[in-house]
């Protein structure tokens, strides 16, 4: 397997009572990663009688009486969860075994055994329906080789290695882009993508950005193939990673330090106003600010250099730096901490647009802002005090005294968060897993990068 530079440090230059007060930071930070987010999730989510893991929980943890269709994205993250949380807590051999229940239904219920390539859905049960069986995203193909890498690492499943190959095969085949590079976001079930002048099959995938290039499935597909190097450095899987990681680096990051969104096929930018005018000005697909992701991205940046030997690349850790500078100029709470949804440029000011909080964001930015510490440990945005506000907040707001887990969004700004389901297809354990455990091994010194 492949082994990269650089080796851990602990964040800045302290004295020996602010390394004790790291340490019982990081202990506090593992309390917390066990009590509410490993323990009320598994293994209640497994599912052992239809296989793979169940998808939607009340805040109680009681199962939701609509079962919710099974989704590529949240089983794939569930394995590749279980499969990190054994990489780091090997004694607990249970997780290694949730891991390996995923890795089945990925393969026995999610593969396309006709066309090639992974459902994006599935019913409750495992099988397939009209209301199933649609089109592919590559995002969904790259949470799916994301998930499998890390558990062949963990496992040395030849199977799991078998099958994230096909899968890298058949995106390689169907979604990149032999011309322009990049990959294409939406996809016939056969594979053909779709352009921006062709109806879809399903009002679902019936997206303005049918046909663009777009800033999510691109960093996860970075992400994705950064861990499938990591266990089969094969070249065309590198010259992928190249690929995808320039064209995050140097394309979707502006030079201001934020991610510019949506391309067309020849990465020519889509303008604010021509996606305002293609999305209806429906906002999830308009041209803005989304901190979560930009602070997602310094790290992804961050991992994938590494993995590719650049790690002391000053270019991308200046990027990287900026991304979560901007972050924090135009989206950060200054008076209770946590990073805002989103924010756009309004009359030459920045507007916050979405006061949300989201679970995911928060501990991504967390993650970033410790990482930042290590890099400048004296940089005047004290990133590291940034980091325990951070913190603060999500102990405060986010986590669920009462029942365990998180809520979907900080209750601060967003109180009726309380009350919304605990887990759902776009909710699972992925960002907080990782984000804590991080912070955990930075905290002591054990991280690679």
């Amino acid at each position: 397997m492949l082994s990269a530079c650089g080796s851990g440090s602990r964040p800045g230059n302290h004295s020996g009572q602010d390394l004790s007060d790291q340490a019982l930071l990081a202990d506090t930070l593992e309390n917390s990663l066990f009590e509410f987010i490993i323990d009320p999730w598994y293994p209640l989510n497994i599912d052992t009688i239809n296989g793979g893991y169940i998808s939607a929980f009340e805040r109680d943890w009681t199962v939701a009486e609509n079962a919710q269709m099974k989704a590529l994205v949240q089983q794939a993250r569930h394995v590749w969860s279980t499969a990190f949380i054994y990489e780091h807590y090997p004694e607990r051999k249970e997780f290694l075994g949730y891991a390996a229940h995923g890795f089945r239904f990925l393969r026995d219920a999610m593969w396309d055994k006709e066309y090639g390539g992974f459902h994006a859905y599935c019913e409750p049960d495992g099988t397939q329906t009209a209301r199933s069986i649609n089109d592919k995203l590559i995002y969904g193909q790259a949470f799916a080789v994301y998930g499998l890498s890390q558990y062949y690492r963990m496992s040395n499943d030849q199977e799991a290695l078998q099958l994230v190959k096909k899968a890298f095969f058949w995106m390689e085949e169907h979604g990149h882009d032999q011309e322009h590079g990049g990959y294409f976001e939406f996809l016939r079930r056969n594979g053909t993508p779709y352009h921006a002048d062709e109806p879809n099959q399903t009002g679902e995938r019936d997206s303005p950005a049918r046909g663009l290039k777009d800033y999510n499935s691109s960093i996860h597909l970075m992400e994705a193939f950064t861990e499938l190097y990591r266990i089969w450095p094969d070249s065309l899987v590198r010259e992928r990673l190249e690929e995808m990681f320039y064209l995050i680096r140097d394309t979707f990051v502006h030079p201001d330090g934020y991610l510019q969104l949506y391309f067309y096929p020849d990465w020519k930018l889509v303008t604010p106003q021509s996606m305002n005018d293609l999305s209806e000005r429906n906002f999830r697909f308009t041209s803005h600010y989304t901190y979560g992701h930009d602070v997602e991205t310094a790290y992804l940046l961050l991992e994938t250099a590494h993995f590719l030997g650049l790690c002391e690349d000053e270019k991308t850790h200046k990027i990287a730096k900026r991304l979560v500078d901007h972050s924090l100029e135009s989206g950060w709470d200054q008076m209770a901490g946590g990073f805002y949804d989103a924010g756009i440029i309004s009359e030459g000011k920045i507007k916050i647009i979405n006061n949300h909080k989201s679970w995911w964001g928060q501990v991504e930015g967390m993650n970033a802002l410790l990482m930042m510490h290590q890099l400048y440990p004296e940089d005047p945005n004290d990133y590291y005090g940034k980091f325990l506000k951070s913190w603060k907040h999500i102990d405060t707001y986010l986590i669920d005294k009462e029942y365990g887990g998180w809520f979907n969004n900080g209750l601060d700004t967003y109180p009726e968060s309380k009350n919304r389901p605990k887990s759902h297809i776009w909710k699972t354990t992925y960002h907080n897993t990782r984000g804590m455990i991080r912070c955990i091994m930075m905290l002591r010194g054990e991280n690679e990068y």
